[in-house]
């Protein structure tokens, strides 16, 4: 495991060193002074002068969070108090020394919460120094059983990165040629209509217009465009750490900034001429990536990573506006059983509204594949990454990370199947993903398909030069360098213009094709819908990838075929075999989400493992928070009506048992593993269980539990999602209802303007005094028109809001003077995660440490807190891979 004290510079180390002789200097002064005055008052010779002497002595005290005027203020009231009812004690017979008594035993008992505070502030110094230090030791050489996993496995990790680095060399060295001919044949068939040919031609109109646009740019580079450019390579996995570092010194310095920027421009003045300069050739490495799969990356020159990027992108963004324009195109973007001009106009009749075909479920997601899912991986600007692959859950504003748009893609798939079922009876779902597919991509496809979309010449030959990199595989300069002649550099963002530049065109294909919408992250590929259409879409599929020489990854395909009725042969037949998965949610026969336990299993065996090999106690607490308390929360799946109740049951339940495995000899409690650690580590005993889960802002160890996330959403669920079906089935026929009453109500006359006004000519319906239209005509296009399906969906696609604890009067005083000591607010900055947590520890804390808090603000080590927090855990399962 990497030392943890490489994460930390000298700067923050002396102030740590600092903050802790303070530290120490308070604790030893406050407990000398503190047994000197406990001496003197069990010395008194009575209870009046007892608490004469405690009074007194308390006003030399040096308190742990001394400095802080709503705490000092109060004891200073106490003190007043106190003192003054033990004036009235002298001559009022009433004050008994039953009460003086239980004023001393509430002094000495703060005095025993100060010791406290001061004990287990020095127990987190204690906990930081094994954090930093180089000779801590593993927490457990090994806590697998038996058979789990044995001491082969790292053997095993560099035998398959071997095989990972053979395997590469075999494909990118070896040209795999394709028919260009072939290739844009197929491709023009699926612009074979007049409107479609001249989309094309305008399309490949304006990229020929952008090139030379692009190429004619006076000096395109300066300040703010380098920042930009750095600011999304700090972000990718491109350039190496030091690179990284390079990097990050460069967007602080204009005047390299602008030194930089002059080199750039004289490269791109001369852009026909460019090469990568690399005769030593550019070293592929494995290099291992946050989620702890390794991938061959190249080293990149620092520049030219800059002035790559920044033509990436340019292309990457006009490309996507391009691609786009198709999607919005109403003739050219097909949808199947779309509603007929008679269609639209008899329900316009007998409903009296007017029918909009994106007012209901179809429209819906529509919208959101143009919003959301279509070209997702491609940048729109320089301003704007994109990471298919993200596994960041959260999002500022707009951007949605890529876990983020795969998570509604799962609510998305869940609701259809619950849908299309209840108004068909079945609904298929396929999931699939190309092999290699960065890695492998033929250049004589790539070429063909720039060509096709208009990519001008002089352009072709620049990303030609780009794609046949010199290459070495040995760490030695010039050491069996190599020409490449298949695939792209990965996480590059020419991996994305290039990528989505090709399999744009498999979307093109499947919609032309089949009438229906693939939903792709890259390369990973999902359909839903009727089962005949998938199994349609999916030939349409293999196909594609057959004439461009590409390969279906068979390890991530496969299909569920849900039917409450027999199942079509052909189609079921037709569709790939495999199961569907989402993270770790596995889509069964019977259309239900189950968590796929067997992954759980190899995850918590190697969570085992690497909690065993954690050197501190803090950093077990991080590899805890990164699996437990993040990991498994995506890898589930969000909550949402689609899952119901059991959902987040099976996955409370799955929780109880990972601990269980986890923590077999603690009875299953997180709590009384670390309790038992620090004891045998530490020598410090009864650590509350507060200290454990306490924020770290306070001086606890901030460990997350895996439960309260999910118990603050549970009661905002729906129940059983079947109901809602339920609901809408009895709102529909009530508005059925409503509708044929009100035009059956109608006169003759007002029938006579309401059909004018909703048909072009008589002859496209009959006559106007005809039978309001039945049942099953009304609910022959639920997915365009119905408002109630609509709602129904919406309900389901919905995730619950957080439900608080809510603040008691209580424990309220308790959290105002936290706000005075920390600066920590019970409605303005605790998430309800937190309240959950710090409501349910408050007593404890209260009784233990007088406080909320356990270690004065003051006196925490916040820089080192900060940089805990921002150091990633390497993970070596992977959420959606």
């Amino acid at each position: 495991m990497t030392n943890e004290s490489s994460f930390l510079s000298q700067t923050l180390q002396s102030i740590t060193s600092t903050k802790k002789r303070e530290q120490d200097k308070r604790r030893t002064t406050f407990e000398d002074r503190k047994s000197k005055l406990l001496q003197a008052v069990d010395a008194a010779e009575n209870q009046t002068a007892k608490l004469e002497v405690l009074l007194s002595g308390l006003q030399e005290l040096s308190f742990s969070n001394k400095g802080v005027w709503y705490v000092d203020s109060d004891q200073e009231k106490s003190v007043q108090n106190v003192s003054r009812y033990l004036e009235q004690s002298r001559h009022d017979s009433s004050v008994s020394m039953n009460i003086l008594r239980r004023f001393e035993t509430k002094v000495r008992e703060k005095l025993e919460q100060e010791s406290e505070r001061f004990n287990f502030a020095n127990l987190y110094y204690r906990l930081l120094t094994e954090w930093t230090s180089t000779d801590s030791k593993p927490i457990a050489e090994s806590e697998l059983k038996q058979g789990d996993l044995d001491g082969s496995f790292e053997h095993v990790q560099r035998y398959n990165l071997q095989n990972l680095k053979d395997k590469f060399s075999s494909v990118v060295f070896t040209p795999l040629e394709t028919d260009e001919v072939e290739i844009d044949n197929y491709l023009s068939s699926l612009f074979d209509d007049e409107h479609a040919e001249k989309i094309l031609n305008d399309l490949r109109a304006n990229v020929a217009r952008f090139g030379a646009d692009l190429k004619q740019r006076a000096n395109p580079f300066d300040p703010p465009v380098l920042k930009q450019c750095i600011c999304a390579l700090l972000t990718n996995d491109l350039l190496n750490d030091d690179a990284k570092a390079t990097l990050s010194d460069f967007s602080t310095n204009d005047v390299v900034l602008a030194e930089i920027a002059d080199v750039l421009n004289l490269r791109f003045s001369d852009l026909d001429n460019w090469s990568w300069e690399a005769e030593d050739g550019m070293y592929y490495e494995p290099r291992r990536q946050a989620n702890g799969k390794y991938r061959i990356m190249m080293d990149q020159d620092i520049l030219q990573a800059i002035f790559l990027h920044y033509i990436a992108v340019s292309w990457s963004a006009h490309l996507k506006q391009q691609f786009t324009s198709l999607a919005y195109d109403d003739k050219f973007w097909k949808t199947k059983n779309k509603p007929s001009r008679l269609e639209e106009s008899r329900r316009t009749y007998f409903s009296n509204k007017l029918q909009q075909s994106n007012q209901g479920v179809a429209g819906a997601q529509l919208e959101t594949f143009r919003n959301t899912f279509l070209l997702s991986a491609l940048p729109s600007s320089l301003h704007h990454g994109s990471d298919p692959y993200g596994e960041d859950p959260e999002s500022g504003g707009k951007k949605k990370s890529g876990l983020a748009i795969r998570q509604l893609l799962l609510q998305q798939i869940a609701t259809d199947v619950i849908i299309r079922r209840a108004l068909h009876g079945s609904v298929a779902v396929v999931q699939s993903d190309l092999q290699w597919y960065a890695t492998g991509l033929p250049h004589s496809t790539l070429f063909a398909v720039l060509r096709f979309w208009g990519i001008p010449e002089d352009w072709i030959m620049f990303f030609k030069k780009f794609a046949e990199a010199p290459l070495r595989m040995d760490p030695t300069p010039g050491q069996n360098v190599q020409i490449r002649k298949r695939g792209i550099p990965i996480t590059d963002a020419f991996e994305k213009l290039f990528g989505e530049s090709v399999l744009w065109c498999m979307d093109v294909a499947v919609n032309r094709l089949c009438s229906t919408t693939l939903i792709r992250f890259h390369d990973d590929l999902w359909l839903c819908g009727e089962p005949s259409l998938c199994a349609q879409a999916w030939e349409t599929i293999q196909d594609f990838v057959k004439v461009l020489g590409l390969d279906i990854n068979t390890k991530k395909t496969g299909s569920v075929y849900v039917s409450d009725r027999p199942k079509e042969s052909i189609a079921a037949s037709k569709l790939p075999h495999g199961p569907v998965c989402m993270g770790m949610l596995q889509l069964s026969e019977s259309g239900d989400w189950t968590l796929d336990q067997k992954q759980v299993s190899a995850h918590v065996r190697q969570l085992q493992k690497r909690l065993g090999e954690s050197q501190s106690i803090i950093g077990w607490v991080q590899i805890w928070n990164a699996c437990m308390g993040k990991f498994f929360k995506n890898a589930f799946g969000r909550p949402a009506n689609c899952f119901g109740h059991a959902h987040v049951d099976a996955i409370l339940k799955t929780f109880a048992k990972m601990q269980r495995e986890l923590f077999e000899e603690h009875n299953g409690s997180v709590s009384e593993y670390l309790r038992q650690q620090i004891h045998q580590r530490f020598g410090v005993e009864d650590v509350p269980d507060a200290f454990f889960f306490a924020l770290e802002e306070l001086g606890g160890l901030g460990l997350q539990s895996p439960f309260v996330p999910f118990y603050i959403l549970k009661d905002q669920l729906i129940k059983n999602p079947l109901d809602r079906i339920a609901e809408f089935h009895k709102a529909e026929k009530a508005k059925y209802k409503e509708l044929q009453e009100s035009f059956e109500m109608l006169s003759a006359q007002d029938r006579q303007r309401r059909f004018d006004s909703s048909f072009h000519s008589a002859r496209e319906t009959g006559f106007p005094n005809e039978p309001f239209f039945s049942f099953e005509e009304y609910t022959a296009h639920r997915e365009t028109y119905s408002y109630e399906l609509k709602q129904a969906y919406d309900d389901l696609m919905r995730e619950p809001v957080e439900k608080s604890i809510e603040l008691t009067n209580d424990v309220a005083p308790w959290f105002e003077e936290l706000c005075h000591s920390h600066k920590i607010r019970w409605d303005d900055n605790m998430s309800s995660e937190n309240k959950w947590i710090m409501h349910l520890y408050a007593e404890e804390l209260k009784h233990r440490f007088g406080a909320l808090s356990i270690v004065d603000r003051n006196l925490l080590p916040s820089g080192v807190m900060q940089m805990l927090k921002k150091k990633k855990v390497i993970w070596q399962l992977i959420i959606w891979d």
